[in-house]
């Protein structure tokens, strides 16, 4: 949890700290914008040259130009760092710029070019309310109102001065002594209102922080199950004499509801497995560790692997909860003679392909899923006498249940076909064979659920 805020922290911290490079940034465009305007005024105007005007106001512009360009490149410079800038440097630059437009204010009405009364009324007077805008982009609350009282503080103090000086009369004509003393608190109530959407506006980057952190972490999270998932599935072919066996799984998420395993039974028989939970993603994920565990346990206590089914199936009833089921297959392979035993909980078909003639034999599921209900139904396994080069194939319905553009899936039949034409090839291959078949008859659509393959062979007589 701890690690979370902290994030969270860090990434707001980065997100204000971009927004204050982006505010000073507008500032300075603002101020280059001031300058140009205002020598295309003089260079087009009437009445005014360039002599006229007070020398000290474009050098007070280009002073805080200077000053927002340097504080611009060691913004940029600490792009790369995570801590928060300096709170004191953040509350300095307020003041500094809530500052100027009093001063700009003050040398144009002191220079003689204008009375001070005509200064505090000239454009000029706008670039209170533009900085205080822009301030909001601090992100916080106190420097908007900080913002809002000196540039208050200071135009007060410029109509206080200019009501109370010789040209007062003058002055009141045009701006009214009440609405003049009115002028600084609508000035402080522009910085309450920057300060309020400073306010919103932090409060909206803590939640999206918050939200992006969440979203980082749970990634984390499935990547870490899918890690966990994947090393419980065997990653090499096992040494049984006789046989060559493959699994091979892709999930449609980061995470899965399939999954396969193989073992070593306690008489020298070998149980391959290949199960398939409801969905995909993080919970069937987590049904497929605890089930793998279920089975192994099962298939090692029981003789018979019908009865290991049973009492898989018992474990699973107790876990799962309503509208979860497990599809499961086993088989059990005896190398000394070739024989294979299967069994199939809601799982089919299974497939059997004969290289002497290329056919495909199906068997369909021999009980229900597990997990449905408990009914004490005990079956005898199906034996098969495989020859050499056969295959028997066990897939999850990801392969035939993959649907092209106009909805139609590939099929059972499909997948026969396609296991007929493969099933001579190495196992690897014809798992490789089949997906290449599936994934162009779907012509690009997305895969809609998790594939899993086993194909068991039994090797040809020259390979043992």
């Amino acid at each position: 949890m701890f690690q979370g805020a902290s994030s969270s922290g860090a990434s707001l911290t980065q997100t204000m700290t971009a927004a204050v490079r982006f505010r000073t940034a507008a500032v300075l465009g603002l101020l280059l914008f001031t300058m140009i305007v205002n020598t295309l005024r003089l260079a087009i105007g009437e009445g005014q040259s360039f002599e006229d005007e007070p020398i000290v106001v474009p050098l007070a512009v280009l002073s805080l130009v200077l000053y927002q360009s340097c504080v611009l490149v060691w913004l940029f410079r600490r792009r790369k760092e995570t801590g928060a800038l300096p709170v004191a440097w953040i509350y300095s630059n307020a003041v500094i710029e809530g500052l100027f437009p009093t001063v700009l204010l003050l040398l144009i009405g002191t220079s003689g070019a204008f009375p001070l009364g005509t200064a505090i009324l000239s454009p000029a007077a706008d670039l209170y309310a533009l900085f205080i805008v822009l301030s909001v982009l601090h992100v916080r609350l106190s420097v908007s109102l900080t913002a809002g009282a000196i540039s208050a503080a200071g135009y007060t103090t410029l109509v206080l001065m200019t009501t109370a000086g010789p040209e007062s009369g003058e002055v009141t004509e045009v701006l009214p002594a009440s609405l003049a003393g009115f002028s600084g608190v609508l000035v402080f109530t522009t910085g309450a209102a920057a300060a309020l959407v400073a306010f919103k506006t932090r409060r909206y980057l803590r939640s999206a922080a918050m939200e992006a952190e969440g979203r980082a972490r749970a990634e984390r999270d499935l990547k870490t199950a899918a890690l966990i998932q994947q090393s419980l599935m065997p990653s090499d072919p096992p040494e049984i004499p006789g046989f060559e066996v493959f699994g091979w799984n892709r999930s449609a998420d980061e995470t899965g509801g399939d999954y396969y395993d193989w073992l070593l039974l306690d008489d020298g028989r070998f149980a391959v497995c290949i199960a398939d939970v409801t969905g995909h993603g993080l919970g069937p994920a987590m049904i497929t560790c605890f089930c793998r565990a279920y089975a192994r346990t099962a298939l090692r206590l029981e003789s018979r692997v019908a009865s290991a089914l049973t009492r898989l199936n018992a474990e699973l009833f107790e876990d799962l909860g309503d509208g979860r089921f497990v599809t499961f297959a086993a088989a059990i392979l005896t190398p000394s003679d070739g024989n294979v035993l299967s069994v199939s909980a809601g799982h089919g078909p299974l497939l059997l392909f004969r290289a002497k003639t290329g056919e495909v034999e199906r068997f369909n599921a021999d009980v229900l899923p597990l997990g449905i209900a408990v009914t004490g139904e005990d079956v005898d396994a199906v034996s098969h006498e495989l020859d050499d080069g056969d295959a028997f194939v066990l897939v999850t319905d990801g392969f035939f249940e993959w649907a092209d553009p106009s909805g139609r899936q590939w099929g059972t039949d499909e997948l026969a076909r396609s296991l007929s034409r493969h099933g001579r090839k190495e196992p690897e291959q014809v798992v490789q064979g089949l997906l290449e078949d599936v994934e162009r008859f779907a012509d690009g659509t997305a895969q809609p659920d998790d594939l899993t393959a086993v194909v068991i062979r039994r090797a040809k007589e020259t390979d043992r």
